[in-house]
């Protein structure tokens, strides 16, 4: 197990380098680090579609693993962004269901990251009245549910 304090200052260092106020909390649990930072610079953090804050936490996992040379699963948010949106996809998942059953018609769920189609899909594991398959190739890559038939 990691030191959270070591892991603290890591993180505070990195954050107070680049300009940043921020107040952070960190958890550990079977091999995974859970950091959950609170900022008035969320939005810059984040950036447009989480992409500035998957960057963070890959630099972040570089930096951690370097200094402690362990291994382990890095999980950052920031301000709950990652919480807010998975509950919002298994919110689509669930209402997306709903309305294929309803119509009787196979829906697409726009363009997203693999980890979020990943969500959907295990969100909807759970239903045996739709099926999900992931089509199309890269970034091109969607979801469609269907009705179970």
């Amino acid at each position: 197990m990691i030191n959270e304090e070591e892991i603290k200052n890591i993180v505070e260092e990195f954050f107070n380098k680049a300009g940043f106020e921020t107040s952070i909390n960190i958890e550990q649990k079977e091999g995974v680090i859970n950091i959950d930072i609170k900022t008035k610079d969320a939005q810059t953090l984040i950036g447009r579609q989480g992409l500035v804050l998957a960057d963070i936490q890959l630099l972040l996992r570089k930096i951690i693993k370097k200094e402690t040379n362990e291994d382990f699963y890095l999980f950052v948010d920031i301000d709950n962004y990652k919480k807010n949106k998975e509950n919002y996809l298994k919110d689509l998942a669930w209402n997306v269901a709903d309305e294929v059953l309803k119509t009787g018609q196979e829906k697409e769920i726009p363009l997203m990251s693999s980890f979020d189609r990943r969500i959907i899909h295990i969100e909807l594991q759970q239903r045996n009245d739709v099926l999900v398959e992931s089509i199309g190739e890269g970034e091109e890559r969607r979801i469609i549910i269907k009705p179970a038939r």
